[in-house]
Order: C-alpha cells, then structure tokens, then sequence
C-alpha cells in the first residue's frame, strides 16, 4: 500500500492479492498503527466519511494524517531501500524486495525523500515562527500557493505540529459591506480553546513568509535599513520647506539611494533613533555638504527632528509593520509603495457624483446620458451571447453592477482624464502645469478627491518647456509639476504622494471659479486649545456631516459666504484631532446649525417590512439631497431581545440581528429622495432607466438553463482545460490574503464605529475599512487570463458548468467581454513601435508622440514598455 494525493493505494495483503509480494505490507503500514486501522477499515468497504468517524476525527484531520503517515513511510521506505543495495541488490531486486517500481527505487536511493521530507521539516518550522511571532495563524485554502508549498505539503507539516502540541480551530467572520454573509478562517495555534481563538479573530493572519524551491528555504522582506541621521537635512517650512512639504530630495550616485530608472517614488525611509521620513523622493542636483537626503516640512525652523519625522509603528524588521503601509519593494535605504508608472494605473475615467453634481446642468445630464448609452449598448451585445454558462454570468454581473451604480452615482468622466502625482516647482508660474501626457499649451484642470467645490479646481495651461521641471522629469508618466500655490487650491494637498486627475478642458465645460476669498487668511489653528476636543470617531462622524453639508449646500444654490462658513468649518474638523481645535466653537461662529437647518431639513423615510412599502415621516435635519442620500441604509428587519444589565439590575430591550438594505433598492421611484433641484431629477432619470434595464436583465438571467460538457470537446481541448484549472488555481491563492483582509477590515470598522453613526456613514466607513485592510494584507486578485485558444475550449463546452462558473468568478470581467464580444483594437506595428521610441528619446513628450500617431497617451506608453 502507498499513499498518493491522500488515497490509500493497496498493493500487498494477507492474502497475497495485489502486483506486489507480503513483503510490502510489512514495510509499509504493519509498523503504522494508524495506517494499518485505516487500511482494513477500507478492506471493511467504509468510505472516506465512516473511516473519520470511526477514528473520531473529521475527513480533513484523517487526510492530513495519512499525509504525515505517509511521509514516515517512504522513510522507511527509503532506510530499507539503502540497507539492501548496501548488500548488494540491484535495484530490480530491491524493487521486488520492497514491492516498489525501480523508477522509485532510484528516487529513494538519490535522497528525493530525503528532500521532499526537509522540505516538510522547514515548513514545519517556518509555521512554529511564525505563531510565535503571531499566535493566531490562517492556515486555510490558498496558504499553501501563497507560501509556494503542495496543499499536501502544508497539511503534512500541520498534522505534525498538531502532535506536537498545536491545534486546529474553525472561525468565523462576517463579511464587511456583506451583511449576512461570512467568511470561514482555519486557524492553527497553541490555544486549545476555540471561544480563546474566536476573542482573538482579529489577530488571525497567513504566514509571510513563502519558497521558491518548495520549502528547503523561505524569504521574506529584509528589516528595514536605516539612515544614520547625519545624513538627513530638514529643510522648514521658513525656509522654503511649506512650498514642498512632502517632498524628500536625494543626491544622485549615492548606491544605498539610488532609484534606478525612475525619476520618483513614494517612499519610506528609516532613520536611526526610531523613525522615518515618508514622502516622495526625487534626485536632486543642488543638495548640501555632507547631506545625502533633505526633507521638505511645513514645520518652523527649531522643531526637533524628531519632532519632523514620523515615529515608527512597529519593529524594524517588519517593513509593513513598520510603516503602517505596504511595501511593494526596497531598494537600499528605500522602501518603495509606489514607482514612477503606478499612477498611471489608477482609474480616472469616472466622475463621482461628489464632483459632477456641482457642476453646470448642462454637464451633468451630458454625463448622465453618456453612461446610460453605453450600458444599454453593453447589455444588447450580452444579450447576443450564445454561450448559456457565459451569458447568465454576464447578465447577473451587469445587473449588479446597474444596482450598485444606482447607489454610488459614478458615471463616465471626460477623455483624456488621468492620474497624476504632483511635484512641485517653486520657479513654475501659478498659472502653468508641467504634463508631457498633454499638449503644448492647452487648458486643463485639476480634480482632487475628496472635493469641495469648483473653488478647489485649479485651471493651468500646459507648459512643457518649464526648464527645472523638464530637466527633473524629462517624459514621465504619471507625474506632473505644478508651482506650489497650486496645491494650496487644491484643498490643501502636499507633496508626499498626493494625485490628482487631470482633464483636458480646452471648450470649458468643467467649471472652475476663484478661491474663496475669505479662506485666505483663514488659519484653523485659531481654534487651538490646550485639551483634547475630539475622537477619532466622532471627527469622521463630523467630517461626513459637513461634507454632505456642501453638498446639499451646493445643489440648492448656497451663496459664497454660506458656503464660506461651512468650509471654514470642515477645515476646523479635519484638523481638530490633531491639533486639539474647538470645533463646537466653530460650528457656533459659522452658524453651522442655521445652514444645517436652512439647506438639509428633510422628511424621514420609513420602511414597513409587512408591506414592503415606503412612507415618509417626521420633519428632520440630516442629508437632504438626493446625490448625499443615495447611498444611506435602512433598516429593513431586526430581531428585538430583553437583556439584563448586571451592574444595575434592570431589564432593557434591545435589536439583535439588525438587517439593513441600501434605500435605493426600496424606492420604486428615485424622485422619491430628491428634493426637487435640476440636477437631483436628472439623477433620479437616469438611476430610473438604471433600474428598469437593470430588472430586463435578471429576468433574463434567470430563464437560462446550463449546459452539457461534452467529453469529446474535452479531450481534443485536453491541454487547454488543464492550463485554465492551473491558473484557476493559481487564482484561489488569494484566499487567504483575502481572509486575512477581512479580519483586518472587522477590527478597524469595530474601533471606529460609533453608535450614532447613521447609515451612510456606516456604509462608508466599512467601505474604507475594507480598502485600507485588503492593502495592508497585500490582497490582489489573480486573474484567471483567458486565451483565445481555451476560450475556444470554453465556447465548444470542454469544461464543465462549474468549472467555468469559477473561472468567470476569478477572470476579468472585461476580458472576458472582449472575447465573448470581440471589437476591433489599436495595434502598433513594430516600426511605429520604433519610431515613437526615437521620438521619445529626442526629447518629445508622450502627447506630441501620441498625436503624431493618432492614439492616446495611455495606448503609447503601454505600447512602448510592453513592446507589443
């Protein structure tokens, strides 16, 4: 008997039946009491499930230690194997000794055993480390792809550690911004009391370390490498340092400081004394004697340097946790988050309703129509589909996707809109922007999120022969440089990793005005007090309020001094944690409560679950538009309980099991929560024709019946069905990164969830909970990359229905949509590849290339670093 992918193989019995001799039994299970009960169990015709029970274990602990059996077998295996060519046998006879192949009888003698069984050894170790750094491990689906190790591998090395004192414990946790639904985490640890282990669920996280030879050896990030102070200048913000606060200049040829390629990075930098400097680093030509870096800060001229840098957050050794970010790379001294190229990821083409909403009329139904064109033109090609599996996939997503942008209002932005870190340069002219990704002299504005109003928009015409900017960048991809009163406009940004998204707007129809007047001179530290005026909760729960605030504010057509006090106000807020600022005084100064009431009083909603229907209430102040409500919650059911209170004895009532339900799935009519505005109706047009597509859609969805795979197509497709369930694989690795972002993005929403929160605030709260979790828990998505080959496997049914539901789970979206409704693209040819290539490097920038050639700026650059 052998034991292969956790399946007891019988070659040797009592009887003799089988390819093998008696002599195997003996060396392979008979000194085994667990494998011997296990092996007449199944001669006993018990399955997988009766032989758990009857062992008194689960079938996934009877897997792992048959797996870790196994391994002590094959050693055995392997002595004898040894002992017998000592003597003198070939390895045919050794094989017929043993009841082994010769092929196997080779790989026991040249000691692959031996590694397999080091490399379970050091996984084992690795495991111990790693819970006696954090005592709680996940250890779930996904941890062995991303540790680089076999699933065997792993569940050997826990079933060993499990006889040696550990123990395996199930968990739950609830989704964030899934209400209802859960995530289960397995979880190795010392602690043998699960009630222990479910107290702890937010210290659960995956190992992280991870192999590249299988497990003989394991890498993880190097301890951070730190600056000896003298090395570091602080240049304040007297002294020039508040016009490029942020910004961390490096000598050039320094190798501990070299950025290699790139003319920038966001970084993290540690100093010795316990701290670090964080911000944008960039070469530097004129730097002082015996300085290697200099930091920009805002801060006046005497503040300790200590005072200047930022403490770090935990261990050296750790980087991530060091800094309290992720850490993509290091390079010497730097610890990288994002290179010079990142940026130009992100998406821009979207416009939050934050913004468009308070832009002209005329715009935001532009916008609006251009949005709905383009889902219902998406929804009729779905439609056309013939593959069912793919088209029932599709129709679902799309329908959610109508449901969520119902709620969060984001439609199609302008062409050309990009993302941009900003660098300063204090010799530029307020009025004039460094972008080589735009031509030579046209207008363009500068969006920052989140956003005020069109008095936070700056308007700069493009100015590409600005000597020190050009000089510092050359052509860039994602950066451009702004003189630095830009930023003060731009709601106070600075320059230690700030973006903002460029538009062109040659035709004007992005609105921009002056700033406000009043701002100027408007220091929020006159609010200062000697004593703490604020949570960190409570500020975000006030910040929320304000922000809605000018909104509605906005929308019902505030005046310029209305809506100068409250943005006093909100500058007030945002700073008053850290700088202890009398908010209360604040509010009361700029008449907050009288704008509140003037411009946000409103009828509550209620929402009958009986009747399923909509009523409206009371008179209220709160969120009075439709654009600040749409995406509040309501509460839709709850279960009411009597608790006691022990302290004081007394009996209270109170909601468990509270289930709540974005508002605009209850309303019918999106009119219902406007307040009557132009621009709140053409909202309420557009999330109704949403609605009404978006119901054709699940309709369609749901009559469409699976399909059959069928076995000839599979086998003439063999090798394509293997590479996608090898990339599927690949895919699901991600699980627990995914968990572990789950259990982070629990914890930070419960430290930072207040009672009075409303709905909205909640939503947003869990939203960027998960967001900051799921980036400090590294947790990308894989995609399954489908090619044209094995989606032609998958549209000649190869695959089985489940298989490709999966598939379509961990593929992008757009991907498959590209094969399914395949559409012309720009190609470069080689030569013309070539030919931008020599323009670039004669000093002309990606716009003028890319105008030359008739593509966009984004299609260059990819062409150009692709080489396709």
């Amino acid at each position: 008997m052998v034991v292969q992918d956790n399946t007891l193989l019988h070659y040797g019995t009592k009887r003799h039946s089988g390819r093998y001799p008696w002599g195997s039994g003996q060396s392979a299970y008979e000194h085994d009491p667990f494998l011997s009960r296990v092996y007449m169990l199944r001669e006993q015709g018990l399955g997988e499930k009766d032989i758990a029970e009857k062992l008194g274990m689960n079938t996934s602990k009877l897997r792992s230690t048959i797996a870790l059996s196994n391994e002590k077998q094959k050693q055995e295996i392997a002595k004898q194997a040894r002992a017998l060519r000592d003597q003198g046998m070939s390895h045919v006879e050794i094989g017929k000794q043993l009841g082994v192949s010769e092929g196997s009888v080779r790989n026991y003698l040249t000691n692959k055993q031996g590694t397999r069984r080091n490399q379970i050894e050091n996984t084992v170790n690795t495991l111990k480390e790693a819970i006696n750094e954090h005592p709680y491990l996940d250890v779930g689906t996904g941890v062995d792809l991303q540790m680089g190790i076999s699933r065997q591998k792993l569940k050997a090395a826990i079933a060993q550690l499990q006889t040696e004192g550990y123990y395996q414990h199930e968990i739950y946790i609830p989704q964030v911004g899934n209400a209802g639904k859960w995530t289960t985490v397995r979880v190795l640890t010392k602690e043998p009391n699960i009630e222990n282990v479910k107290a702890h669920k937010y210290e659960v996280q995956p190992p992280s370390k991870w192999t590249e030879d299988g497990g003989l050896t394991f890498n993880s990030l190097r301890p951070i490498q730190l600056l000896d102070k003298s090395r570091v200048g602080i240049n304040y913000g007297d002294k020039g340092g508040e016009d490029r606060d942020g910004l961390i200049q490096v000598r050039r040829g320094v190798k501990d400081l070299d950025l290699g390629a790139n003319h920038y990075a966001q970084v993290r930098i540690g100093v010795e004394g316990g701290h670090y400097l964080k911000g944008m680093a960039m070469y530097s030509d004129n730097m002082p004697a015996g300085k290697d870096v200099i930091f920009n800060t805002n801060k006046h001229s005497g503040t300790p340097m200590e005072k200047v840098l930022k403490p770090l957050k935990g261990p050296a050794n750790d980087p991530n946790m060091a800094f309290g970010a992720t850490i993509t790379h290091q390079k010497g001294a730097f610890n990288i988050v994002n290179s010079e190229g990142d940026w130009a990821n992100w998406n821009g083409s979207k416009f939050p309703s934050q913004f468009l909403s308070k832009q002209p009329i005329s715009l935001v139904k532009d916008r609006l129509k251009n949005t709905y064109d383009s889902l219902n033109s998406e929804y009729k090609e779905i439609h056309n589909l013939t593959n069912p599996i793919v088209k029932k996939h599709l129709l679902e997503e799309y329908a959610n996707d109508l449901d969520s942008k119902a709620r969060h209002l984001k439609v199609q932005g302008l062409p050309r809109t990009k993302a941009h870190v900003l660098l300063p340069f204090p010799d530029m002219k307020p009025n004039e922007v460094y972008a080589p990704n735009y031509k030579d002299g046209e207008n363009v504005v500068l969006i920052r999120y989140p956003h005020g109003g069109t008095f936070e928009i700056p308007e700069l015409k493009v100015n590409n022969r600005a000597a020190s900017a050009k000089k510092a960048l050359g052509n860039v991809p994602d950066a451009i440089g702004i003189h630095p009163s830009v930023a003060h406009k731009l709601s106070g940004a600075d320059f230690d990793g700030d973006a903002v998204y460029v538009i062109p707007n040659n035709n004007k129809r992005i609105k921009a005005t002056s700033s406000l007047k009043d701002l100027k001179n408007f220091d929020p530290n006159s609010y200062s007090v000697n004593h703490k005026t604020i949570s960190s909760r409570q500020k975000q729960t006030m910040m929320g309020e304000v922000s809605n605030l000018i909104t509605d504010m906005t929308i019902k057509g505030a005046s310029v001094n209305e809506l100068t006090r409250a943005v006093r106000h909100s500058m007030v807020v945002i700073d008053s944690e850290k700088h202890q600022l009398d908010w209360k005084q604040s509010a009361i100064d700029n008449g907050i409560a009288a704008l509140r009431k003037k411009y946000q009083a409103r009828q509550s909603i209620k929402y009958d679950p009986e009747t399923k229907t909509i009523t409206k209430g009371r008179t209220l102040v709160g969120a009075s538009t439709l654009i600040s409500r749409s995406k509040s919650q309501i509460e839709t059911s709850s279960t009411k309980v009597k608790i006691t209170d022990p302290e004081i004895g007394k009996t209270r009532t109170v909601k468990r099991d509270i289930s709540k339900t974005p508002l605009m799935d209850l309303v019918s009519d999106a009119h219902t929560l406007s307040s009557g505005t132009a621009v709140e109706n053409a909202y309420a047009d557009y999330i109704n024709k949403l609605k009404a597509i978006s119901n054709q859609a699940k309709k369609e969805s749901y009559s469409i019946k699976p399909i059959t795979r069928d076995k000839e197509m599979a086998k003439l497709y063999s090798d394509q069905v293997k590479s996608l369930g090898t990339k599927l694989t690949l895919s699901l690795s991600n699980a627990p990164r995914e968990r572990r972002a789950q259990v982070l993005a629990n914890k930070l929403y419960s430290e930072q969830v207040k009672p009075d929160m409303n709905n909205d605030q909640k939503k947003k709260l869990k939203a960027h909970s998960l967001a900051t979790a799921r980036t400090t828990a590294h947790a990308q998505r894989t995609n399954v990359d489908i090619t044209p080959l094995e989606w032609e496997a998958i549209q000649n049914h190869a695959i089985s229905n489940t298989m490709l539901e999966q598939i379509l789970l961990h593929t992008d979206s757009d991907a498959v949509k590209k094969l399914a409704t395949p559409k012309p693209e720009t190609k470069l040819t080689s030569s013309k590849i070539d030919k931008a290539k020599t323009l670039l490097s004669n000093g002309y920038t990606y716009a003028q290339v890319a105008n030359s050639l008739g593509i966009s700026t984004t299609t260059l650059y990819s062409a150009v670093k692709g080489g396709a």
